[in-house]
């Protein structure tokens, strides 16, 4: 038996009746591997109302429906934070772990309206949470190391409102993960020269905080597949909190896609599909992208990273049989 191997598992697919989504999910636990939930903002459904179900109700749900395959969410991966560099910030925070873990049950009828507040109850203990940071179009010219600056002290805070609710058993630890440029977009962590910039921003809030107020250390979930250089990133962060796993490949690597397209039996307009950022096909298999697997593995060997590698792949390789070969290929690689 290698190192933790968890697979990152979008909500939706949890509910599939698709027969080789439901194999790939049985794979998953067959091979006693644990998942991370991917939490995509909830459907707004039809009509002027949109949907008014509440995020936890689907996050408790797909809980649900892993624990019929056998399956422990270890970890949440949220969408981006987007209101991270505001006032309100630390409470959105606070509220999407609150959302991942507690449901909310019925007032003993006993209770009068003074009686406390809304009764929740724990359904998911995950260890780590991921967030993407806040971006910003490029046009605005931000003031990009002031927000990371307003970030720090989102999730300080938004730990500070964990730890303080009794209704949690543990609090996850708080992570922010890397990101690929997208469209017009500019995000607080892109690439390795961002970690010092973060750290430098954590030390410059800490200094107008009183002497008895410590400010949190920020914790990094390092997605090797969007990083430019992942080498460069996990040298620039130590040892990162949590890791993300993908393949990744130029478009101008003609003849590898094309192998790719061949070794999977998918077509030209899925791989397109794929292409982020502009140029670039992601979310391969970590075996089939541009960067050498086992030089990954030493990184983060020399590093001290013990917690898992989280794989996560693009629809078209969310078979059983792809996964097997995945593993085998980490397992190969040294993991």
């Amino acid at each position: 038996m290698g190192r933790p191997i968890r697979v990152s598992v979008p909500r939706r697919i949890l509910s599939s009746e698709n027969p080789v989504r439901q194999e790939y999910l049985n794979t998953i636990a067959n091979m006693d591997l644990s998942i991370e939930l991917f939490t995509p903002d909830p459907p707004r459904g039809h009509g002027p109302l949109g949907s008014f179900l509440n995020e936890e109700l689907h996050n408790e749900s797909a809980v649900e429906r892993a624990s019929q395959y056998d399956l422990d969410v270890e970890s949440v991966h949220c969408t981006p934070l987007l209101s991270g560099c505001s006032s309100s910030g630390a409470k959105a925070c606070a509220d999407k772990v609150l959302d991942a873990q507690l449901g909310f049950q019925d007032q003993d009828s006993a209770q009068g309206p003074d009686d406390g507040g809304v009764s929740r109850y724990p359904y998911c203990d995950p260890s780590v949470f991921v967030f993407h940071p806040p971006r910003t179009y490029a046009s605005e010219n931000a003031d990009l190391q002031r927000r990371r600056k307003q970030l720090v002290a989102t999730f300080g805070n938004a730990q500070y409102r964990l730890e303080s609710n009794e209704n949690l058993d543990s609090v996850p630890v708080l992570t922010i993960e890397n990101v690929c440029p997208r469209g017009p977009f500019e995000y607080l962590l892109t690439e390795e020269s961002d970690i010092a910039k973060f750290e430098k921003a954590t030390a410059d809030l800490q200094r107008e905080q009183p002497e008895d107020v410590e400010v949190p250390s920020v914790q990094f979930t390092i997605d090797l597949g969007h990083a430019p250089n992942p080498l460069a990133m996990l040298d620039a962060v130590g040892c990162p909190a949590h890791v993300h796993l993908h393949g990744s490949l130029p478009i101008t690597e003609t003849n590898r896609l094309q192998s790719i397209r061949d070794k999977y039996g998918i077509g030209d307009d899925v791989l397109r599909g794929l292409e982020e950022p502009p140029g670039e096909i992601q979310h391969l298999p970590p075996q089939d992208g541009q960067h050498d697997l086992g030089r990954m593995v030493d990184t983060l060997d020399s590093s001290g990273y013990n917690g898992p590698v989280v794989l996560e792949l693009a629809p078209p390789f969310r078979t059983s049989e792809t996964l097997r070969k995945t593993v085998y290929a980490l397992r190969t690689a040294g993991w």
